[in-house]
């Protein structure tokens, strides 16, 4: 090439030397680059979460001398085994590692597990449905290389986040060990986060497996009964012989002698579970080798049940493209309802042979019947089951905000709807989704409670206080949504959602200040199982509903559409 008659040779911009790694030489290399600030973000949060649990357990007055620790270590295997068994077996708790591994370790699993289930789930799926794969595919690279790639990516990006969170860990032990032991090695650290990157990724590669086939809604769905549906088991296995006969199926039964900061491990069952996974990334990439790209009808008959589809404007289109999903979210949380009111019986029996803890829970939980189906249910269900309703509410968002970031939102637009309308209607429509949510779970919870002969209205109305909960943080993402970007909604809400659980379920034991403490919702509903309800926290949680909906409308007239 010549330029001026002066022959000169075209130098193209030299690469840098991690480009290999992460940026745009190979799909590899790109998906590293886009999760990369997912991987930032959760190590550094799981790592905060053990800084918050660790620095109390190695500074407080409470656990500063070896008979105070044993004291603490007393009360809890006094505790009857049913209860015991929601906190998971307690191995070496009197070392800060021990006690960090058994506070902290199935929650940090359960919510940064969704991390691989959303991202595995729609890798290949979400990118072949919306055209984004077939220039790829029509490069030198073979699909099935691309596939494999786009896990190792992934992959990557989880180790990175539990290398992270590890380093953090092991930092919090040199920092704040206090007695002899407290000290954490990093390779114990290390240990015990390569089996939470383990889990995490195992959950997601479900969805992988299944998204090609059956799409990635009904993969996200797979992958979360997974996720859960094994802690679900592991977590009340000792209630009844009816959930302990389910052990074989949760991995997280497996693995449960898995505590290397504990002291103690389990190294083959850790194995099993890594083949177990990539045995199932395999079959993910298989599929999208031999099934056209964008095609997920091999399973067409398995379908979720769903309300008649139309399009007679937002709010139908809205409801009907979310209800087979919302049916779903019902009937998995409804099955662990009736699990829990299956074995109330057992559980209250358990507790009858010890008075004094009778007589502690009654001190804490006030008002609370333990030897009713509906006491059972505020103490075992409550909390968990409005992570999971509020956790629905967001990925319904996820759909509503897939209407502006595919574009569709443009055509609709261009009729005499105004933004305005469409925003309001659209929202309510997920709202609905909410409430559909709502009511399946009411219809298994009461029909399971009516079986044993307890009150049916009681719990009913409990439920419906659940899922009052999870519409009100739905209508926070969308008003996020509506006045910033749609893209923001299911985030936001989903980060409400984590963060008032993490407040509700740790805040007490992290001693964080009481104005922190009243910021989560649930402690201003009552205990509405158990047929004690606050008026209060019920108006708010309703004004949150509507004015969520009302900013999300406006702020939607504010801003231009796609930006």
């Amino acid at each position: 090439m010549t330029v001026d008659g002066a022959a000169r040779t075209i130098r193209w911009p030299r690469s840098m030397p991690w480009s290999r790694v992460m940026g745009l030489r190979s799909v590899y290399a790109k998906t590293v680059k886009d999760s990369r600030r997912a991987a930032l973000l959760v190590g550094l949060v799981a790592g905060g979460f053990m800084f918050g649990t660790g620095a109390p357990y190695g500074s407080a007055p409470e656990f500063s001398t070896v008979d105070l620790r044993e004291q603490f270590i007393a009360g809890i295997t006094a505790l009857p085994i049913g209860i015991r068994g929601l906190l998971g077996e307690p191995i070496n708790v009197l070392n800060l590692g021990g006690f960090l591994s058994w506070r902290i370790g199935n929650t940090i699993v359960g919510i940064f597990g969704l991390w691989s289930v959303l991202a595995l789930s729609g890798t290949l799926a979400t990118e072949a449905t919306r055209g984004s794969l077939d220039l790829v595919a029509a490069g030198p690279s073979s699909r099935r290389r691309i596939a494999f790639q786009k896990v190792a990516g992934h992959v990557t990006a989880v180790a990175f986040a539990m290398l992270l969170a590890s380093v953090i860990t092991w930092w919090v032990g040199s920092t704040f060990a206090l007695l002899p032991g407290d000290e954490i090695p990093l390779a114990a650290a290390v240990g015990q986060f390569m089996l939470y990157g383990v889990l995490m990724v195992a959950a997601g590669s479900v969805s992988f497996a299944t998204a090609m086939a059956v799409g990635r809604t009904r993969a996200v769905a797979l992958g979360l009964v997974a996720l859960f549906g094994g802690y679900l088991i592991e977590s009340y296995a000792s209630l009844s012989p009816l959930i302990a006969s389910l052990r074989p199926l949760s991995w997280y039964s497996w693995t449960v002698g898995h505590r290397p900061m504990a002291g103690v491990t389990d190294w083959p069952s850790v194995a099993l579970l890594a083949v177990v996974t990539t045995v199932l990334l395999g079959v993910g990439i298989a599929s999208f080798a031999r099934r056209d790209i964008g095609v997920s009808d091999g399973l067409a008959w398995l379908r979720l049940p769903s309300l008649p589809v139309g399009i007679g404007g937002p709010f139908r289109r809205q409801l009907a493209d979310r209800a087979g999903v919302a049916i779903a979210w019902g009937v998995g949380t409804g099955l662990y309802a009736v699990l829990i009111v299956a074995s109330a019986e057992a559980f209250a029996k358990g507790l009858g042979s010890l008075p004094q803890i009778v007589a502690l829970i009654e001190t804490i939980y006030p008002g609370i019947d333990i030897h009713l189906p509906s006491g059972i249910l505020q103490l075992t269900f409550f909390a968990f089951g409005s992570f999971i309703l509020g956790l629905a509410g967001a990925s319904f968002l996820m759909g509503w905000a897939s209407d502006e970031g595919d574009k569709r939102l443009d055509l609709v637009l261009a009729t005499p709807l105004s933004r305005g309308r469409w925003a309001a209607w659209s929202g309510l429509g997920a709202l609905a989704a909410v409430a559909v949510t709502t009511a399946v779970l009411a219809g298994f919870t009461g029909l399971a409670v009516a079986v044993v002969g307890g009150d049916i209205a009681t719990p009913v109305a409990g439920t419906a206080v659940l899922g009052l909960s999870a519409a009100a943080f739905t209508g926070v993402g969308l008003a996020a949504g509506g006045l910033i970007r749609s893209s923001l909604a299911p985030v936001v809400a989903a980060g409400v959602v984590i963060g008032t659980f993490l407040i509700d379920t740790l805040g007490t034991a992290l001693r964080l200040p009481d104005p922190i403490l009243q910021l989560s919702l649930y402690a201003h509903l009552g205990k509405p199982m158990a047929g004690i309800f606050d008026p209060v926290g019920l108006g708010a949680a309703a004004v949150m509903v509507g004015g969520g909906l009302a900013l999300g409308a406006w702020g939607m007239t504010r801003r231009d559409v796609g930006r």
